[in-house]
């Protein structure tokens, strides 16, 4: 299979001559990634002499090698080595099969486009001893090194993957968002408005419930680790139920109600006894959740006397994992995607739904190919398992439906009769005209809810980068089907949903099925109408809150393709999808980006908490019932998704005399301030000014689909530099290169180098306030304070480095151009300038990643740079300022 991705179309690997040879460039980019002995083995060399190569950089002797880098970081492996291996050496490196590759290659989120569909053309590169001039420069780069990055100035606190820490085992309050010990009031002993939970209290609970203890387990050893308090369990029998609550109980009942959505529930604190009743088994815990967070907010174990009603207004809001691995999930145990404390985590801020990637083919057999199933057994295994784990926590597994599977063209020597639209000489579609595939679609979907009773649903996107039916990347005009092209494209969309919904349906009856209208944005509204009328019943209509927006950014009109932050939706598209599912009956989902986006996707999240707050209104207003809360970025468990928590029910509050009353110091839609004020106490005002200014720059973001998948915003300060053009295209969220007539897409060079610059100074200006809020953030906030100001000072330099390297590009061009002496020096000043800043700036990323780890990494591009990239870079700075000193040879 790997012959499938040989192409290099005609572009020879660049050349990094910031190194004194290609096998130096090696031996930094995979020092303490890869075993010595494999670098050796690539290379051709003894471990002794690649370690002299290293050392001789000054880099350690003796490297301590993480294991993560091949599993969970492996992308980041093959990317540093795109331009510097073959594939026979990067088989070595990696100690891959072909196949596992090749694999890798097609299913890893599109990584063969990431890396530009094409694989530079490359000789392999062995040891040999250094001349005496190598020898010079070597000596001369590791005193570079050593002067611009002195030993301990800036030491590894936190090291690459060390945010899996903080998920690696549930229960742990210090790592729960709602464990705050920021804001204590005093305890109000005494106060008869006021409840006080303690050691003797009981928890009864519905006996036919199937995760209702494990709800109650989990509670009542958050009160022992919070508080102290020992309390108990024991089942509730219906009869018990009818009398009410006893005592010293907390009581939870489950009184269905087919005129609430799911998880409406109500708590009702009386003088010696608390009552939670929800229409489901999950409202119960959704209760838990409330008043465990009205106790953190008054400091201590305490109810106040009252009823809180709690209806849900968005039933569905799942979001997918910060760091599971994408290509091939369930087939190793070891790499979980969704540990139980992210399940954890991620519950607490109101999501019930987690997703990920799968291959049918992957986890039904398939008698069709059955080589294409090997293992289906132990990923359907693994995919049980998480989905009754999940459920403990209130929360259902999706699966992502790209189906079916473009095939290799000589799979269709065997059944001719299915082959359907063929788009690169080398595939085919299963084309989904034809019964056999409808029935293996059906038949398939079927099977895998009967084998994963508790899998919640899915949804089907069917028009994306792979090809799953014949008008996927065609039209009647140029689809190579002669049976599809008797058909209309929308007809043929709605049907293969049809099909997956049908088998689905059939092994579970409320399963929810989504169908995705990603792509659908070039069907006319009358088209994209009929499109959803011709859905089944039950199924949910899902739409980029976005799609379609118009942007105006730089006198420069425009539209939103895909998702953004940026440009706050929901827009005209969306509300006709949603209007048009709606009049069909159908239920609607929204898909947002509430953390990060290509707009920035090297940060765990973007604190601009005030676009989130009016993209919720906005959506408040549409009438959605659902949110995709993130693609496959966005998904880490932070205060914007808190904020996002405070929209999600409907609450209403009657004090203990029956007058009305605010719940419990925690108002039933809270806001950006009082969520800030909850966690920061009196920092909570300048901390919300900062984050005004964050999110008024973020405004000023010149947004192009193309300027987000190609820009160098996602990889920032670690993109090189080149003085002489690379001649290479930039690739979708892989290299940006120095591609700026790519970068820039829509605008002139002019606006959109004036935009970064815009939106850099003003995010400068939000930063500095946040800084100046650090001296009155109480002792108990530190720890938020500080991942808040890590992910905005990490935000900022991405921002800052991009518009220098827009800059560079520019002033280097016409550098390259000018041949007045006069205005030539001029330029090389400029240049010799930005490329200074850029110094800078990676050194500053330097700092900051020596202390998160979360910074520069996204789930399917693990991290975008290391350490040692980031001192690559200032080595790259500094040889294109002598490049510059002495003139371009």
């Amino acid at each position: 299979m790997l012959d499938l991705f040989r192409s290099d179309q005609g572009k020879t690997a660049l050349e990094y001559s910031h190194f004194p040879t290609p096998m130096q460039a090696i031996v930094w980019r995979n020092w303490g990634m890869v075993p010595v002995e494999r670098i050796a083995k690539l290379l051709q060399a003894s471990p002794e002499q690649v370690v002299e190569l290293a050392v001789g950089m000054g880099l350690p002797a003796s490297p301590v090698t993480d294991p993560l880098w091949l599993s969970r970081g492996y992308i980041t492996l093959i990317r540093a080595n795109w331009h510097l291996l073959t594939y026979e050496q990067l088989l070595v490196l990696l100690d891959w099969t072909a196949d596992r590759l090749a694999f890798a290659l097609k299913e890893d989120d599109f990584l063969w486009i990431k890396l530009g569909s094409l694989k530079p053309a490359r000789e392999a590169v062995y040891y040999r001893p250094l001349t005496d001039e190598e020898k010079e420069r070597t000596a001369e780069l590791q005193r570079q090194i050593t002067r611009h990055f002195p030993a301990d100035a800036h030491p590894l606190q936190d090291k690459p993957f060390g945010f899996l820490n903080r998920f690696a085992a549930a229960g742990d309050h210090d790592k729960r968002m709602f464990a705050t010990e920021s804001v204590k009031k005093g305890l109000t002993i005494g106060d008869s408005s006021y409840i006080r939970l303690d050691s003797g209290w009981r928890v009864c609970y519905p006996a036919e419930g199937k995760h209702a203890r494990a709800y109650v387990d989990r509670f009542i050893r958050r009160m022992k680790q919070r508080w102290g308090i020992e309390m108990t369990a024991c089942e509730l029998d219906p009869e018990q139920a009818a009398v009410g609550a006893q005592p010293r109980t907390v009581h939870l009942v489950i009184r269905p109600d087919d005129s609430l959505l799911a998880e409406s529930h109500a708590i009702e604190v009386s003088a010696h006894a608390v009552t939670i009743r929800a229409v489901d088994e999950p409202g119960l815990l959704r209760g838990f959740q409330w008043i465990t967070k009205c106790m953190e907010g008054h400091g201590g174990p305490q109810l106040k006397r009252e009823h809180t009603q709690r209806k849900t207004k968005m039933d569905l809001r799942f979001i997918y994992s910060y760091f599971a691995v994408f290509g091939d999930p369930l087939i190793d145990p070891e790499v979980d995607p969704y540990p139980d404390a992210l399940l954890e985590s991620l519950s607490e801020l109101g999501v019930n739904g987690v997703w990920l990637h799968t291959v049918l083919y992957n986890l039904v057999p398939w008698d069709a190919a059955p080589e294409l199933s090997v293992h289906w057994e132990k990923r359907l295994d693994g995919l049980r398992r998480l989905t009754e784990r999940a459920a403990e926590y209130g929360i259902g597994v999706y699966l992502y439906f790209n189906e079916p599977r473009e095939m290799p063209l000589s799979f269709f020597e065997r059944y001719p009769e299915w082959k359907g639209h063929s788009h690169d000489g080398i595939h085919a579609v299963l084309c989904t005209s034809h019964p056999d595939i409808q029935h293996y679609l059906r038949s398939s979907t079927a099977r895998l809810f009967t084998e994963v009773p508790e899998l919640a649903g899915l949804f089907t996107i069917t028009k994306s980068e792979n090809v799953t039916h014949c008008y996927s990347h065609a039209n009647r005009e140029t689809t190579t089907c002669a049976r599809c092209r008797e058909r209309e494209p929308i007809e043929v969309v709605a049907e293969l949903s049809r099909c997956i919904a049908e088998g689905a349906f059939s092994a579970k009856p409320d399963a929810k099925l989504i169908c995705y209208t990603w792509a659908w944005t070039e069907y006319e509204k009358e088209t994209l109408i009929k499109g959803i009328r011709g859905l089944p019943e039950g199924m949910r209509v899902m739409c980029v809150s976005e799609e379609l927006m118009p942007t105006h950014v730089a006198d420069t009109q425009g539209y939103v393709r895909d998702y953004s932050i940026s440009i706050v939706g929901p827009g005209e598209r969306a509300r006709i999808s949603w209007e048009a599912a709606a009049a069909r009956g159908l239920q609607t989902v929204a898909k947002v980006q509430f953390n990060n986006s290509w707009e920035c996707s090297a940060v765990p999240y973007l604190p601009v908490l005030d676009l989130i707050e009016e993209h919720l209104n906005g959506l408040l207003e549409s009438g959605v019932t659902g949110l995709m809360l993130s693609w496959t970025l966005g998904g880490y468990p932070s205060p914007n998704l808190e904020l996002a928590s405070e929209y999600y029910w409907e609450t209403s509050v009657t004090g203990s005399l029956g007058s009305e009353a605010v719940a419990s110091g925690l108002p039933a839609l809270s806001g950006k301030v009082e969520l800030l004020r909850r966690k920061f106490g009196e920092a909570a005002e300048p901390i919300a000014a900062a984050i005004g200014r964050m999110s008024e720059a973020f405004r000023q973001f010149p947004f192009h689909i193309t300027t987000l998948y190609t820009g160098p915003q996602n990889s920032g300060p670690a993109n090189l530099l080149y003085l002489t053009p690379t001649g290479y295209r930039a690739t979708m969220v892989g290299f940006p290169y120095d591609d700026l007539s790519t970068w820039k897409n829509i605008y002139t060079v002019e606006r959109f180098e004036k935009q970064f610059q815009l939106l850099s100074q003003q995010w400068k200006a939000g930063l500095d306030q946040l800084l100046e809020a650090e001296a009155v953030v109480p002792d108990g906030s530190q720890k938020d304070y500080t991942e808040l100001l890590h992910t905005a000072m990490g935000a900022y330099y991405h921002f800052r480095s991009t518009a220098m390297q827009i800059s560079f590009v520019i002033v280097r061009d016409r550098y390259l151009q000018e041949e007045d002496v006069d205005a030539s020096s001029k330029l090389r000043s400029r240049l010799v300038d930005i490329v200074e800043e850029e110094l800078e700036l990676a050194k500053s990323l330097y700092a900051l990643v020596s202390m998160d780890s979360r910074i520069g990494y996204e789930a399917t591009n693990h991290y975008y740079y290391r350490r040692q990239d980031i001192q690559e870079k200032v080595l790259n700075c500094l040889h294109v300022q002598r490049q510059l000193s002495g003139g371009i040879s």
